[in-house]
């Protein structure tokens, strides 16, 4: 019903995943299912098999580290229980650090509304036999009821609660996951998967909900989000024991690349915003406030996650590194003539002082800091290139990297060809880095 799905590759070994049907007249208990892992497609040539356990308490979800795997091999696998067997997916293996593989080709992209879209974009991805791996960068669900974010464009949830339980999120994830574009885009490819804010609520910075709600209701509402995430996501970690969940974590494929996974929710403090404050594209934006926005204490990654990330950077030897996370860094002046620039308080221009922090921590240029940092974002359903500076409206500053921010599957951005070329021009017309 929700098809296989693989992610989080070492040099040895993959992640494999599967969810059983819970319609299927389950028992209460987990459930044994078979793994197999061959290199043809044909399930042939079998390299690795064993028993895992379907468990109950996690929704039935099977989470597998099929380990001893060859370095830069593509695999297949699949699953089976009684005399039923899953579609076969194909996944690969990562270089070995210390190799210098010739290339590496990956394909990211981030929010898939199921209700602003069909998931055409992910025939693309299946369709093509040379891409190594997907980078996911949240978003992955709605949790809102049906009808609550956009106009709906062709399909809605028929779900009429927003998402606020175990068994809503379990609702919303499954349903998503019967789209079969989604299931085959899984299935070609291992992912790496990050959330964003709409895996548990809109905009929320770490135990702040969107509307301010009572913190320890908010936290029970953010860990039953994080277990079903957990739940449907081919990913190397234990499962979370409460609202408290480090997903931050790194992947190399030998020294060519490095993907530096981050969460910029879950430690963040809140958005500062000054009352009344402007909105424009659905985003609260206004006046940047140095006061607010610099301040040491105000912050996107947490101290732990910023200094594991600045670690990790300079001590990487890859020829790439690349931070994939969730909202845009090369910063952006939201209308035109803004002196100070009217900035968008979700995204790093509302924690310039981090970003400002980190980019001078990370050390782009210096003996031992990063050579080339590459900066992969999602979240704004649109696609752009810019350059990064430690204050992007500081011209004069030198570009320490460049950052690459995709389209979304399928959620919305804004209505209309002319409207949008207009935005576009005024985007560029007051955005040089961009």
């Amino acid at each position: 019903m929700h098809g296989v799905a693989s992610g989080d590759p070492l040099d040895d070994s993959v992640i494999l995943w599967t969810r059983l049907d819970p319609s299927a007249g389950l028992p209460d208990g987990d459930v044994e299912v078979t793994w197999e892992v061959a290199v043809d497609p044909d399930m042939a040539e079998m390299v690795a098999s064993g028993a895992a356990m379907a468990v109950a308490a996690l929704g039935h979800s099977v989470h597998v580290d099929a380990t001893g795997l060859s370095a830069d091999t593509i695999y297949h696998y699949r699953f089976s229980l009684g005399g039923y067997a899953s579609t076969v997916g194909r996944t690969r293996t990562f270089a070995a650090v210390g190799t210098q593989p010739e290339r590496f080709r990956f394909a990211f992209s981030s929010c898939q509304n199921w209700e602003q879209g069909y998931y055409a974009a992910y025939r693309d991805l299946v369709e093509q036999d040379n891409l190594d791996a997907f980078v996911f960068l949240g978003d992955y669900i709605y949790e809102y009821a049906s009808g609550g974010y956009a106009d709906p464009r062709g399909r809605q949830t028929g779900q009429d609660f927003e998402c606020e339980t175990v068994q809503q999120y379990r609702d919303r994830y499954a349903l998503y996951r019967t789209d079969p574009l989604l299931q085959a885009a899984h299935a070609k490819v291992p992912w790496i998967i990050t959330w964003d804010d709409h895996e548990v609520d809109n905009d929320y910075a770490g135990a702040t909900s969107e509307n301010n709600d009572d913190s320890q209701v908010f936290l029970a509402r953010r860990a039953a989000a994080y277990q079903v995430w957990y739940e449907f996501t081919p990913v190397r970690l234990d499962p979370p024991r409460g609202p408290d969940y480090d997903i931050y974590r790194a992947y190399a494929h030998g020294d060519l690349i490095r993907f530096h996974v981050l969460d910029t929710r879950q430690y963040r403090t809140d958005q500062q915003t000054n009352e009344p404050f402007l909105e424009t594209l659905g985003q609260a934006v206004q006046e940047r406030d140095d006061a607010k926005q610099f301040s040491d204490q105000h912050t996107m990654l947490g101290t732990d996650q910023f200094d594991w990330l600045v670690a990790g950077v300079r001590e990487s030897d890859a020829v790439w590194d690349v931070l994939a996370q969730q909202v845009f860094m090369f910063g952006g002046n939201a209308l035109p003539g803004g002196d100070p620039p009217v900035v968008v308080v979700d995204t790093w221009d509302g924690y310039a002082g981090e970003r400002q922090r980190l980019l001078q921590a990370i050390g782009v240029g210096s003996t031992d800091g990063a050579d080339n940092l590459v900066v992969l974002t999602g979240d704004f359903h649109s696609a752009a290139v810019g350059v990064l500076r430690s204050d992007p409206f500081d011209a004069g500053l030198p570009v320490v990297g460049v950052e690459f921010m995709a389209s979304s599957i399928s959620s919305s951005f804004f209505d209309g060809d002319a409207a949008v070329a207009g935005l576009v021009d005024l985007a560029l017309s007051t955005n040089p880095q961009l």
